[in-house]
């Protein structure tokens, strides 16, 4: 749906009213940077993106973007508007408080893209320089897939949640205790060993309960009735249970288990390593949080990177580290069950019952080694534990546990066999508990199987359909780039989808011969910004069933005149069906594309300069932007005349080129650099023969734009030169030279219909003439 107007009130660069009107027509609009030309394409996009505008998303603009997007010196009491008005009478319409809350109504323009209809100029060059994921992203809602892309991302993100809420790798952590604990109790017993053995300590402890048959039912009773048991003891049997716990402290095997680890990652060459693989493993969580589209700071590095590439980067990191995963897996492992060790250690120095014994440990063990153990935090040693922890931990440790294995070798044997029933009750429970841990985690790993492959079969489909559609962009990018850049050995541009992701899109080309992956290794600035512009281009092609505009925002910048005079060509071959709103700041190509781009598709309007936030944007009165010399008449008449003679030099050569107009021949460069007075006498002479206007139905010789090219000439030779020159000429002077610029510049329009006499151009009878014939030029008469 095209655009037929769009009306700002305080909105941006505008004041009290600024409307563009294109009419649903095409249209080229010059404007002086910060004359407020892009206030305009600000209001579209505002409307496209409920309310927000992607180049001013920063700290400084506030919450609402309400110090961007309000006019700095909006009167008190008056509100911003803008209302962009469709081909179809249908109008999006925003009120903006000063606090940046909008009431939008713009359901006409729901469904309109911004990457398929707006490219401005810092937007041009970005695409080729984005990452494969960032170019995946702006190109997947261009291919009408975003919706599956949307639905994969869901499953990948459900899965990851499934992860997470079900604390699989905590599950994993307890299953590798619980397996550890088996072997310390019962040595290589299978799990029916294991059931039996409990099933005997049952019937020994609680012969009444033969009805219990659930094994854990049977842990829980046993416990019971042991614990009840070992209450009945007096305080040295108590004791002698306590040394015996502390007598099995197993700290050396976990220790050399910790150390082993160590080893094994000692023998990378990089630094800190398991820092960083602890890190990473924290990171590989973290980053399923992130919504696309942002940028993050990476924890390693510190830089700012997007989430796309950042996923990436830790995928690939997961991958190359994936063997020393498991070592830290090993050694997490271990670290815990030490903890294990010391807790229970603690635990036991802890007892009333040990406080005599404690008094009796040498002294060195009492005073040293006592302390050590019960300073130790348990949960700082999980969270990092270094060499010199282990060795402190082991220097404490050995005195004491030996101390207690002495001092329980001569324990009861009742008291003993009570406590060692009781550990293999309690290991026994911990080893029930891991078998179901087990199960869970296989049902688990089965479900996130499940998603995954779900996951890979939407991306297996948007891959296909990728590709169909990149090799029809492909085919229109490369139409583009051959009307651009006509005889350069660079070809072969085409995008692609790489073999080593699902998410990722790259651009290949050909240059002097070579296959190049990037456009970046080889092309010039300039060159990739006419890349970015063909993309942008092709993805905008694909919407003509939809009729909607095309909005170009000073997109020539770093091109030069060669290339960017094609642009018109591209426009006209591959747009003429659609409205383009194109907006430059360049004046000579402004005035080129006037002569390209002609009615009764193409408008052209002119801004003039920013004054003051008050006064806003307006607009020049004149077609021909003169006006620009006329703001300098007052107060600088030699930068008002010099101006004007820069502005003819241009226009009159589109003039005579379009005119057929015969010049002497002028060796090497002359010929292009043919002054604005050489033009104006030869349209003089010649116009004499060749200029008709039609009076009564006849034609006759066009007298009046004679003269004006006669009186031009003369005054672009002196006054002009002059100006240009020298400080010499005055207002007045100056005044009547851009009047008489003005006035040739009008006699070559047509007063009936309103088109220029070299509109069109019939060869076969080799004239020109405007959409009525009212003007004629015959240009076969000279």
């Amino acid at each position: 749906m095209r655009i037929d107007s769009i009306a700002l009130t305080w909105f941006r660069g505008a004041a009290n009213s600024a409307i563009l009107q294109p009419n649903c027509k095409s249209l080229v609009v010059f404007g002086e940077n910060g004359s407020g030309k892009s206030s305009f394409v600000d209001a579209i996009e505002y409307v496209m993106r409920d309310g927000k505008i992607g180049h001013l998303e920063h700290k400084y603009s506030g919450r609402r973007q309400e110090k961007g997007v309000l006019n700095t010196h909006r009167p008190e009491g008056s509100e911003a508007t803008l209302e962009i008005k469709l081909q179809d009478g249908a109008i999006c319409h925003a009120a903006i408080d000063p606090n940046g809350v909008s009431s939008l109504s713009a359901t006409a323009m729901d469904d309109w893209d911004y990457r398929r209809t707006i490219l401005r100029q810092d937007e041009v060059a970005r695409f080729i320089t984005a990452t494969k994921g960032d170019k995946y992203s702006a190109l997947l809602p261009v291919f009408g897939l975003d919706h599956i892309e949307i639905a994969a991302e869901n499953l990948r993100q459900l899965a990851k949640r499934v992860e997470r809420e079900s604390q699989l790798a905590s599950l994993i952590g307890q299953v590798q205790s619980s397996e550890a604990k088996r072997r310390d109790i019962f040595g290589e017993s299978t799990y029916d060993d294991i059931v039996r053995t409990i099933e005997t300590l049952h019937g020994q402890y609680c012969p009444k309960s033969e009805s219990t048959v659930d094994c854990t039912e049977r842990c829980d009773e046993l416990e019971k009735v042991l614990e009840s048991r070992t209450e009945k003891y007096d305080t040295m049997k108590i004791r002698y249970a306590t040394l015996k716990e502390l007598a099995d402290v197993d700290y050396g095997s976990h220790i050399v288990a910790i150390r082993q680890s160590n080893s094994k990652m000692a023998e990378t060459v990089e630094p800190f390593v398991a820092e960083k693989l602890t890190v990473l493993d924290s990171t590989e969580g973290f980053v399923a949080n992130l919504e696309d589209g942002t940028v993050v700071v990476c924890p390693s590095c510190g830089r700012p990177i997007g989430v796309e590439e950042f996923r990436e980067h830790v995928a690939a990191e997961m991958e190359r580290v994936k063997d020393l995963m498991t070592v830290l897996g090993d050694r997490r492992a271990a670290v815990n069950r030490l903890c294990d060790c010391l807790g229970t250690a603690k635990s036991c120095l802890a007892e009333e019952e040990l406080a005599s014994w404690i008094e009796g440990l040498p002294e060195d063990c009492r005073t040293r080694c006592v302390p050590d153990v019960e300073g130790v935090d348990p949960d700082e040693i999980r969270k990092s534990v270094r060499e010199d922890d282990l060795a402190r931990i082991e220097r404490a440790l050995e005195p004491l546990v030996n101390a207690a294995k002495v001092s329980s070798a001569s324990a009861p044997a009742d008291v003993s066999e009570l406590f060692d029933d009781h550990k293999r009750v309690g290991a026994a429970k911990v080893v029930i508990k891991g078998r179901e841990l087990s199960s869970t985690i296989v049902q688990i790993n089965d479900l996130m199987a499940y998603l995954n492959a779900l996951e890979q079969g939407l991306r297996d489909e948007i891959r296909q359909q990728s590709q169909k559609v990149i090799e029809e962009i492909t085919d229109d990018v490369q139409v583009m780039w051959s009307i651009l850049h006509p005889g350069e050995a660079i070809e072969g541009v085409r995008l692609y989808v790489p073999d080593d992701s699902d998410k990722a899109i790259d651009i290949c080309l050909t240059f002097h011969g070579v296959d190049q992956d990037s456009p970046r290794l080889t092309l010039s600035e300039g060159h990739r910004n006419s890349l970015g512009l063909c993309i942008f281009l092709a993805m905008a092609k694909r919407e003509a069933g939809a009729d909607r505009p095309v909005i170009l925002d000073d997109v020539v910048v770093s091109l030069d005149r060669n290339h960017r005079g094609m642009i018109a060509e591209i426009l006209e071959k591959l747009f003429s069906e659609r409205q383009v709103i194109l907006l430059t700041h360049d004046l000579h190509w402004y005035m080129e594309l006037r002569h390209h781009l002609l009615p009764p598709r193409w408008q052209f309007k002119t801004l003039m300069a920013f004054d003051r936030p008050d006064v806003g944007i307006w607009w020049s009165e004149r077609r021909f932007n003169l006006s620009d010399a006329r703001a300098h008449l007052k107060d600088s008449p030699d930068i008002a005349g010099s101006t004007a003679r820069k502005i003819m030099d241009t226009e009159l050569a589109f003039v005579a080129e379009r005119l057929h107009l015969r010049n002497p021949h002028l060796c090497g460069e002359k010929n292009d650099h043919r002054m604005a007075h050489e033009f104006a006498v030869r349209l003089a002479k010649q116009g004499k023969k060749c200029y008709r206007i039609k009076d009564n139905g006849k034609y006759e010789t066009h007298s009046e734009a004679i003269q004006s090219f006669e009186k031009l000439g003369g005054l672009l030779a002196s006054w002009a030169n002059t100006s240009a020159h020298t400080f010499d000429i005055v207002p007045s002077e100056a005044e009547k030279l851009v009047a008489h610029c003005e006035a040739a510049l009008d006699a070559f329009e047509c007063s009936v219909c309103g088109k220029p006499v070299y509109m069109f151009d019939d060869s076969s009878r080799r004239r020109c003439h405007c959409q009525c014939e009212g003007l004629r030029w015959a240009y076969d008469r000279v």
